[in-house]
């Protein structure tokens, strides 16, 4: 009888111990509902500033080239706390680089409306240009496209360089055309979605660990962040074990300024003489980061491109048909001129058009 009471007291105290945590909370009431201060775009905005990388769980991260004037913005806000400036050496952190193959191939799906003569020759002309032999690329004075991509070379999959550097080679291994099969409007996921529905057997593309799958839409589709927040992005996932890396680039006619345009370009196009340097600077990252967050970066996240954003460094004068002026600062293939971003030379440290 003795033991019984004994249980009964226990199961009583353990009662009043509940009791005594649950009160509190009903009293409190039901959670307050906190009013959402900023948009959607602001916290996107805040993540941006914090690092180059954005977080997708357990997914490799995005990493985003920011518009020029987000861009200028940050610059600002570095320099008035006395942070690091794109100076800062970069560093290997260990992770994949695309090394180990003859060249980096190239795969563009043109998603949307891209009808003949809206750019797409100007795009394949620079994706070419890569690689082409220096003598088709204009004069023998003129700044070659090809010397622009050489200065990825010294990047390698080990903090000292050697065999295994990345290719001084960079192949268009093919081209599809994707008409809206996600509508004209999407967000993150369905890049994925489009890109990976392309690759494989019977597809446009088959797999290929060397490869950069280049998502570029029409002026008529939108992103969440396409021009607001960023001109393109790079990152990589997996279909099954298999690797992808990939990247986004929007049609900069819808803010050719905003990422770097100008008002007459080289080749009279301006929103794809703008995008060319973006495809340039997400091709980049994508062979030296693939991964987004373990190649190659500096202590504030920033990759190769990144370091040299909207620096052009020396240019030249040309004249369109009507005789506006115009600044170019490469040659490719056939003479075609472009006005590219400068890219971050490991060995130099510091920002160049050309390697030889």
């Amino acid at each position: 009888m003795a033991n019984l009471n004994r249980l009964i007291l226990l199961a009583l105290l353990s009662v009043a111990c509940c009791l005594s945590l649950l009160l509190p909370l009903a009293s409190a009431g039901p959670p307050k509902r906190v009013a959402r201060t900023r948009p959607a775009h602001e916290e996107f905005r805040r993540q941006r500033r914090l690092t180059d990388i954005v977080d997708r769980g357990s997914r490799p991260p995005l990493h985003m080239f920011e518009t020029k004037a987000h861009y200028e913005e940050e610059k600002r806000e570095k320099a008035e706390k006395g942070a690091a400036t794109s100076s800062a050496p970069i560093k290997y952190w260990g992770g994949p680089v695309m090394i180990g193959n003859p060249s980096v191939n190239v795969y563009i799906i043109y998603y949307g409306s891209w009808p003949a003569g809206s750019g797409q020759n100007v795009i394949e002309n620079f994706i070419r240009s890569l690689s082409a032999d220096s003598s088709r690329q204009g004069a023998p004075a003129e700044p070659k496209v090809k010397l622009w991509w050489a200065i990825n070379a010294p990047y390698s999959q080990d903090a000292g360089g050697g065999k295994t550097n990345v290719s001084r080679k960079v192949r268009l291994a093919g081209t599809v055309h994707d008409n809206y099969s996600a509508g004209k409007k999407f967000g993150e996921q369905t890049v994925w979605k489009v890109v990976s529905k392309k690759i494989g057997a019977g597809k446009a593309f088959s797999y290929d660990p060397h490869g950069i799958y280049l998502l570029l839409t029409s002026k008529d589709v939108t992103v969440p962040g396409y021009c607001s927040e960023y001109c393109g992005w790079h990152t990589m996932d997996y279909m099954g074990s298999n690797p992808v890396i990939y990247s986004l680039v929007g049609h900069h006619g819808q803010c050719a300024e905003g990422c770097g345009g100008q008002s007459t370009s080289p080749n009279g196009n301006p929103a794809i003489d703008a995008t060319v340097s973006t495809i340039a600077h997400e091709i980049a990252e994508a062979a030296t980061d693939p991964d987004a967050q373990n190649g190659w970066l500096d202590d504030n996240n920033e990759e190769n491109a990144d370091k040299c954003s909207y620096d052009v460094g020396l240019t030249k004068t040309g004249r369109d048909n009507r005789g506006n002026e115009y600044l170019y600062n490469l040659v490719g293939m056939k003479g075609m001129r472009f006005l590219v971003q400068q890219n971050w030379d490991r060995l130099k440290n510091k920002c160049v058009s050309q390697r030889r």
